[in-house]
């Protein structure tokens, strides 16, 4: 079974919705709910940041009801004082949500209630960098007070989302489609381009953003469902796709 730091089951995160909306955005893969954790002095843990511990409420959270989500989590893994504090982590939770919202949504006059926000994975990644904390930090520390375990699976590269998804969730993202019934689909990133290729009815010419032509909408047809595509960059693009992001407006 795989576990968050201080034992919470990592689950798949279901998608923003579950009946039409008229926009349909498709992501990578979850992030996770995030604490800043100050273990007691003495305990020979040190100061994280950001550590994740609980499944992403939902694709592309925005963060805003942080506090109250941070608290329940408390209560559900029954926190105690010998593990130190658990706070909110001071605007690391949904920084890619917002930026979804500022540079996808309010560029294309959609707000969240009108779309359906999914990722081609649906369950979380750790960072390479949130690994090296798993396993340093909390790993000896869960050890000496007899907490869980934590078990992460590792960040992917762009193949291993594209392979995983095409062998995996093609099913469960038709599913989505068919219920969302949208007039748009955006993707965001070159894996879920890649991704949404594999779902259209025939596939389209197009195997990767470019920054000249880029934010061009495209016809495809996916179950027989005629549909406006277009591929963006996500909120982690390399600097170029950023730039050429940020001239965009829609026509």
């Amino acid at each position: 079974m795989l576990t968050f730091p201080f034992g919470q089951e990592v689950t798949p995160c279901k998608p923003s919705a579950s009946d039409r909306r008229p926009l349909f955005i498709l992501g990578a893969y979850p992030s996770a709910l995030h604490v800043k954790w100050t273990p007691p002095l003495g305990a020979g843990a040190r100061f994280v940041r950001a550590l994740a511990v609980d499944n992403e409420p939902e694709p592309f959270w925005d963060g805003k009801d942080e506090a109250g989500r941070v608290d329940a989590w408390r209560h559900r893994v029954r926190w105690r004082d010998e593990w130190g504090r658990a706070e909110p982590a001071a605007g690391l939770n949904g920084p890619s949500g917002d930026w979804v919202v500022t540079n996808i949504l309010d560029r294309l006059s959609y707000d969240r209630a009108q779309t359906w926000i999914t990722d081609c994975l649906d369950i979380y990644r750790a960072s390479t960098g949130m690994q090296k904390v798993v396993d340093a930090v909390y790993g000896p520390f869960a050890v000496r007070l007899g907490l869980p375990g934590a078990e992460l699976l590792s960040h992917p590269s762009e193949n291993q989302i594209v392979n995983e998804a095409i062998a995996g969730h093609l099913p469960r993202l038709r599913g989505e489609l068919a219920l969302a019934e949208p007039d748009l689909v955006v993707t965001l990133g070159n894996a879920a381009l890649r991704v949404f290729t594999a779902l259209a009815d025939e596939r389209p010419a197009i195997a990767k953003l470019a920054v000249d032509g880029y934010s061009t909408t495209i016809d495809i047809t996916v179950g027989g469902a005629p549909l406006s595509w277009l591929p963006l960059a996500h909120p982690a693009a390399p600097t170029a796709y950023q730039a050429a992001h940020a001239t965009w407006r829609p026509g």
